[in-house]
């Protein structure tokens, strides 16, 4: 193979879908979330707290994004919490906290029916795979990756979370290309976000294929300028243009 040898995909909406409707979800969580620590006997108050996190979420969420940094959620509810007074929880306990926060998320992820084919065609054709998620927990993107059987196919498997950068920041990117020891121009990006995936692959100097098969309303939010090298209808047909990419 002289063309693309690694192929790095996104998580969600890429190869795996939430199965419900964002904003309750979030709500459900916050409620999970205040229930686990009130019954662990931390003082706070019901009926604030939760929404209070949310929206603490929300205003770090647009700081990432403008950073291109992560914070991830275990800062995040240190922050929340610190603001009532509650400074020196264990690590174990917030570890924990955070897990309960997205229990009824993680039950509602569902991998796409040829997602995992996919990976495994692609891997037979020789190609390196690894993920590159957005994400504010890294625990739970690699929960969900071994839930869905993924792990087999990917040299790796890399978060915002866990590496402190987001897309598209390049440093992310990088941290793939040196493992795979590839030059930058025989790798692409498999994503469904313009602004994050494509942006990103083009900042590390990578071709980017955009996930079309299920987009959300803002994909191409405030990224006019980014025009992707592909488009690809379905996972099916991602395989086909990798094929006329190495020709």
């Amino acid at each position: 193979m002289t063309g693309i040898r690694g192929v790095i995909f996104d998580l969600g909406n890429t190869l795996m879908f939430l199965d419900d409707e964002w904003e309750p979800v979030r709500r459900r969580a916050a409620r999970d979330l205040v229930d686990f620590l009130i019954q662990r006997g931390v003082d706070i108050d019901r009926h604030r707290f939760g929404e209070e996190y949310l929206e603490l979420r929300r205003a770090l969420y647009q700081r990432s994004v403008e950073e291109q940094v992560e914070y991830s959620t275990a800062d995040s509810l240190r922050r929340a919490l610190s603001r009532s007074d509650h400074r020196d929880l264990s690590h174990d306990l917030v570890e924990a906290a955070v897990r309960a926060f997205f229990s009824f998320e993680e039950e509602r992820w569902t991998a796409y029916d040829h997602a995992e084919a996919t990976l495994r065609e692609l891997s037979e054709r020789g190609y390196r795979l690894a993920l590159i998620s957005n994400a504010t927990d890294d625990p739970l993107i690699q929960r969900l990756v071994d839930g869905a059987g993924f792990r087999r196919w990917f040299d790796m498997a890399f978060t915002s979370a866990g590496v402190g950068l987001r897309k598209p920041h390049p440093g992310i990117f990088e941290k793939v290309l040196s493992q795979w020891g590839l030059p930058p121009s025989r790798v692409v990006m498999v994503g469904d976000t313009l602004r994050f995936d494509i942006a990103g692959a083009h900042n590390a100097g990578l071709k980017g294929i955009l996930a079309a098969w299920d987009l959300y309303p803002d994909y191409d939010a405030e990224a006019d300028h980014v025009v992707p090298d592909a488009k690809a209808e379905s996972l099916q047909h991602l395989i086909e243009l990798l094929t006329r990419m190495d020709e």
